[in-house]
């Protein structure tokens, strides 16, 4: 007969201390997994917050502020030295800092919730203090959030909060190119024909997405350059340097942000200008010194010598052209340092717009002005012009002719030829419709003795 022995219920007892004292770790593990997920996900969100908060802030700044150089004085907001905490009440943005706390509110960061905490610092020095590795800032945004977290599981093992914190700086930094031809669709939007030569110590970039030759080079031209980006396609028969690279986005209008000077209206045209000064084409025959102001109807430079005295020139209707045999176009004093010109191109209702016409055979030797609303910029065109035709802005000289400074002409066909030697001209950018190369050319990109460095600023983030 079999016999039955009775379980040890000591062993019983041991199994169920060891499971218990098994669940000890497991719950301190799931809550490790799920608590620092959560936390991962938190992160990720508050990163996301402080990325668009800082962009946010310096693409308003970007698009609203001209010049290329401030101070801590220029706006009561414009440098936070110390971290300044967003709101908790904000509902619309009345400067930049301000859009950095609303786009943060949008990504999940309103300060309204107690937890959470969103501060911002700004500055206009040329460093970023967070990304040491920048330099030559015009202004930069620094933005941190943080979240208080309170932990699920991992409350039972006595942590019952987590914090979360993410940082985040944009800043405006130099822009990389010289020629920006923003035409999106035409073929030949930077053009170059015959035995031309265009060295330029920056870059290019072309909008048009013409497939096969959005960018085109006939007749052995050469071209060299630091960087070349096409959206569309090449055609190139001569020499080009580097290899450009295609089927890159297009580059907004860098100077969208520029308004018109008063008393043009930012909408188009210059009805409020005062012609009394100057009421019809201003006809140069004698060597003679002009004085910044209003001219309507134009300036027609001919076998004389028309010296610009430094300052703005609001040109309504009938541009500025040269060339009854030997024209001359200079600066007073030449070369000034701290001063120099700028024109704005536009038009009323009595008289039409007409373009730039500097004939190769002049000699035009024009800088921009180094400081203020305009600086760094030598021409600007009446974004309103042109809405049915595309001008020809002709802007060429002689062998000791130079153009320093942008020249803007976003709705025009610019033709150039200047600048043949480095040393004659600091430097030289085109933001136009289209570009064309006459001649032999040459851009520099020596920014050094103006003030806030190179007016054209992208909007980037640098940590």
């Amino acid at each position: 007969m079999r016999s039955f022995q009775r379980p040890d219920s000591s062993r019983n007892g041991q199994a169920v201390l060891l499971v218990t004292l098994a669940l000890v770790p497991m719950i301190g593990l799931v809550s490790l997994v799920t608590d620092v997920g959560y936390l991962y996900y938190l992160k990720n969100s508050a990163q996301a917050a402080a990325d668009s908060a800082a962009l946010a802030a310096v693409y308003r700044f970007k698009s609203t502020i001209s010049g290329s150089s401030f101070s801590c004085s220029s706006y009561e907001w414009i440098c936070h030295a110390d971290p300044w905490p967003c709101p908790s009440d904000l509902t619309s943005a009345a400067n930049p800092p301000e859009t950095g706390c609303l786009y943060a509110k949008q990504n999940g960061f309103g300060t309204a919730d107690s937890r959470k905490t969103v501060t911002i610092q700004s500055g206009v020095t040329s460093s970023v203090p967070t990304a040491p590795g920048v330099a030559g800032a015009g202004y930069w945004v620094t933005v941190r959030v943080t979240q208080n977290v309170p932990l699920l599981f991992a409350a039972v093992m006595g942590n019952r909060n987590g914090l979360v914190a993410a940082r985040a700086s944009a800043a405006l930094h130099p822009g990389l190119g010289c020629v920006y031809a923003l035409d999106p669709t035409a073929q030949g939007s930077f053009y170059q024909n015959g035995t031309t030569t265009f060295q330029a110590a920056c870059g290019i970039y072309v909008n048009s997405d013409d497939p096969s030759a959005a960018m085109e080079g006939n007749g052995g031209a050469v071209l060299e350059t630091s960087m070349i980006n096409v959206v569309g396609g090449v055609d190139w028969q001569g020499t080009i340097s580097p290899p450009p690279n295609t089927g890159v986005s297009p580059v907004i209008d860098p100077l969208s942000y520029l308004q018109p000077p008063v008393p043009c209206a930012p909408g188009g045209g210059c009805d409020g200008a005062d012609c009394s000064a100057h009421p019809s084409r201003t006809d140069v025959n004698s060597d003679i010194t002009l004085s910044p102001g209003t001219y309507c109807g134009g300036i027609r430079v001919k076998n004389a010598t028309a010296t610009f005295s430094p300052g703005t020139y609001i040109i309504v209707g009938g541009g500025i052209s040269t060339q009854d045999t030997n024209s001359h176009v200079v600066l007073l004093p030449d070369r000034p340092e701290g001063s120099g010109v700028f024109f704005y191109n536009t038009y009323n209702s009595s008289h039409s717009y007409s373009p730039i016409d500097f004939n190769a055979n002049s000699s035009v030797r024009i800088a921009a002005a180094t400081s203020g609303d305009y600086a760094g910029v030598l021409y600007m065109q009446d974004r309103s012009c042109c809405t049915t035709n595309i001008p020809t802005e002709s802007f060429q000289g002689g062998a000791t002719s130079f153009f320093e400074g942008i020249i803007y002409a976003p709705r025009s066909l610019v033709q150039f030829a200047g600048n043949p030697t480095l040393d004659i001209s600091h430097y030289t950018i085109v933001v136009a419709r289209r570009f064309a190369i006459q001649g032999t050319s040459t851009m520099n990109n020596d920014f050094s003795h103006l003030v806030g460095g190179n007016p054209i600023k992208q909007a980037g983030l640098v940590e």
